[in-house]
Formats: structure tokens, C-alpha cells, sequence
């Protein structure tokens, strides 16, 4: 009879925990979510939220950079990433400030930022320009689609090839 009372607490026990139900949301691993280059005040003057800030989805897979003042400069996604993880990688200690990220043009689906300013400081060094950005959402997530740069200074956020 002990044995009938301790299988039944047993079950009771396993089946109340929700262990058996069925789940409708379900939460995304934590990988490389950490926003080195604060990346995620770009839109919140839109009132909109990345859905995750790891470079693989925070760039959209047809992504095109460009630097205006390097003709030679133009990446793609990998490209961007590749370069993003060896600034990261050299100047862990950047601090990026987006400035004049209020300035949008937002449809259902596309936000246009025109004119963003940008500081990174790095040590003693410092970067500026300004960035225009395409923001699009695909499948309900927001992820920027072309970025074209123009540094003031030696540029940060691309190189000479």
C-alpha cells in the first residue's frame, strides 16, 4: 500500500510540474547577444526592438556596406561580421554613441535612418562620421539591410582593402 501512495506522488509530482505540456513559446539560446557596438539604440527612437543582436541575425542576408570616402570598401554580410569581430577582437573597450537616431522614416516594414551620428572611443583614439541605414523586418524580425558610412576620421567601422 506504501508503494501504491509513493508511485502516486511520484506522478502527481511529474505530471503537476508541467513537464508533459505542450509549450507555445519557447526561448531562444543566449549566443553573441552581447551589443558591443550598441547597435540597439538605432531604433528605439522608432519604438521598435531587435529581435536578437548577434551579428548572424542583426544583419539582414542581403546586407551592403559601404564607405563612401573608400571606393574600394563594400562588404556583404560575412564580410561585415568577419570585420565587426576583428575590431571587436583589437579594441574591446569601444564605447559606440549613436546620435540623432530620431530622425527616421518608418513604414509597416522598412525604417530609413538618414543622418546618425556616431563617437566611438577607443582608448585614446576617437571615431566619428555619419551613417545612413535601411532597416527592414522579415518575419517579424528588424535587421539592417544597407548601411553606407561616412567617417570624419580614419574610419572604425571599415578598412582600406
Amino acid at each position: 500500500m506504501n508503494r501504491l501512495y509513493l508511485m502516486l506522488t511520484i506522478i502527481v509530482a511529474v505530471t503537476g510540474c508541467g513537464l508533459f505540456t505542450p509549450r507555445t513559446d519557447f526561448e531562444d539560446p543566449v549566443i553573441g547577444t552581447e551589443d558591443y557596438f550598441n547597435f540597439a539604440t538605432l531604433i528605439e527612437g522608432a519604438k521598435e526592438k531587435f529581435s536578437k543582436l548577434d551579428w548572424y541575425e542583426l544583419f539582414d542576408d542581403r546586407f551592403k556596406y559601404l564607405n563612401v570616402r573608400l571606393a574600394n570598401v563594400e562588404y556583404d554580410k560575412t564580410a561585415m561580421i568577419n570585420h565587426l569581430s576583428q575590431q571587436h577582437a583589437i579594441h574591446g573597450d569601444a564605447e559606440v554613441v549613436w546620435s540623432n537616431t530620431d530622425d527616421f522614416l518608418k513604414t509597416q516594414d522598412t525604417i530609413t535612418l538618414s543622418n546618425v551620428r556616431y563617437s566611438v572611443q577607443t582608448g585614446n583614439s576617437t571615431f566619428s562620421g555619419a551613417s545612413r541605414f535601411v532597416i527592414v523586418r522579415s518575419n517579424t524580425i528588424w535587421r539592417i539591410a544597407s548601411w553606407i558610412d561616412e567617417p570624419e576620421t580614419d574610419p572604425f567601422f571599415s578598412r582600406a582593402e
